[in-house]
């Protein structure tokens, strides 16, 4: 195998350096992305020497996972290679006695939350486990938040994770040219007088009820998975509310689990705020930036008993936000005071996450149209399970796969106690909303 180039040091971008400083003792700051593969074929089945020696013979792929964190003076940060990167430090096998059930998996998987990333190497790290007690195998890849968000973690495992044949099911786009005119042009609308102040009014309003999900959110962490078909959900969520996108329908399902969990302990909720992380990244190009992405927030209509109100609102809110352009304006904002004075950036954006802006945090991140595979063997699901944030207990990420939504769920389990109400709430409204063809 040849030797790989050395990769130039690359400085942090402020979005970066904002994700480190959510780091403490109780927060790690990575999130996990969970491939539960099916049966193996006939044949050799894979293993650890397999998949290191897979992602060895890419790395040149994805040049960043071979560098790791160099800290300087005053806080700055720069991505630097690392010479001694060896694939071995970072794939390894973990041992199972005897074949891994899923609520096990999901225990695995709370565990390696609380770990910490050595910051002596590149921050990632993947753990393969089997066999599964369906008789196939998962892969676990802890990625630090700094290194990638949803975006560049899909590309990352699109470059030296997916068999090369899979990715051919999508039709590759050529990056857009660059239109510096047309950037200006966005850029003077983003800043347009008048748009800022309805945008802060959104964006800055208090949630009208107290989120149960803040608290003292210790170093413990319980996770959650489920997968729901995509496609006669889709069919008749657009026929009852043709205006409703994937998203909306993957924040009903969550509307819907956040009622029963609520309803479990007794408690009356009538909606929560929620942060709604939205992509940067330029869509026909391929992300280049580790984390490129900015949000906006809505109320979460919790206490609606019918399905197809509860998705009617969702619409009518995320709608407005999106033709008001609100996660623009709000990335423009927090660039501008970056630049002109980074602590009043940080004091934004701390104000931006208190709780009493939202509840938690629900990211859908568009993955693979087809269904990958990996040494020959078919991925069944994708998960990922993103952290929790100081003073937010629950986290829900979801990924769009193959027409299937998968969903992860991260909780701090004194706070939010068992999530297996929510996970069966998030199920019987997507069954009720398919249903309704």
């Amino acid at each position: 195998m040849r030797e790989a180039l050395p990769t130039p040091a690359k400085p942090l971008t402020a979005e970066d350096v904002a994700i480190l400083r959510l780091e403490s003792p109780t927060v790690a700051g990575h999130t996990l992305k969970v491939a539960i593969l099916d049966p193996a074929p006939p044949g050799p089945r894979p293993d650890v020497d397999a998949l290191r020696a897979r992602i060895a013979g890419r790395i040149d792929r994805a040049p960043q996972l071979r560098c790791k964190l160099r800290m300087h003076s005053r806080g700055r940060a720069e991505w630097a290679d690392d010479p001694t990167f060896d694939a071995r430090n970072h794939v390894r096998a973990l041992p199972a006695a005897r074949p891994i059930s899923e609520d096990e998996l999901q225990r695995i998987c709370a565990r390696m939350m609380q770990e910490r990333l050595d910051r002596s190497k590149p921050l990632w790290a993947m753990n393969l486990v089997d066999p599964l007690e369906s008789g196939g195998l998962a892969l676990i890849w802890s990625i630090h938040h700094s290194l990638a968000d949803g975006a560049m973690a899909m590309r990352l495992a699109e470059e030296v994770l997916w068999d090369d044949g899979d990715t051919a099911a999508d039709a590759r786009v050529t990056p857009a040219t660059p239109r510096p005119l047309g950037d200006l042009r966005e850029a003077l609308e983003l800043r347009r007088p008048g748009r800022l102040p309805a945008t802060l009014r959104r964006e800055l309003a208090r949630a009208r009820e107290r989120s149960p999900f803040e608290g003292f959110v210790s170093a413990l962490r319980a996770v959650a998975f489920t997968s729901i078909g995509l496609g006669s959900l889709k069919r008749s969520a657009r026929r009852l509310v043709p205006e409703a996108t994937i998203n909306d329908v993957v924040l009903a399902l969550v509307g819907a689990g956040l009622q029963q969990w609520a309803e479990a302990r007794d408690d009356q909720l009538r909606s929560l705020r929620v942060r709604i992380p939205v992509s940067l990244h330029h869509g026909a190009e391929r992300p280049e930036a580790a984390n490129r992405d900015s949000f906006f927030c809505v109320a979460l209509p919790v206490a609606t008993t019918d399905p197809v109100e509860r998705l009617r609102r969702i619409t009518r809110e995320t709608a407005l936000r999106k033709r008001a352009r609100d996660a623009q304006i709000v990335d423009a904002l927090l660039r501008d005071v970056g630049w002109l004075a980074p602590p009043v950036r940080r004091m934004l954006e701390s104000l931006l996450a208190r709780p009493q802006a939202f509840a938690l945090n629900v990211s859908n991140v568009k993955g693979p149209t087809y269904r990958p595979s990996v040494l020959g063997v078919t991925v069944r699901a994708f998960h990922s399970v993103a952290d929790v944030d100081h003073q937010h207990g629950l986290r829900v990420a979801v990924i769009s796969m193959a027409d299937e939504l998968h969903f992860g769920l991260c909780a701090e389990p004194t706070i939010v106690g068992s999530l297996d109400p929510m996970i069966e709430g998030i199920i019987a409204e997507a069954a009720s909303l398919a249903a309704r063809q």
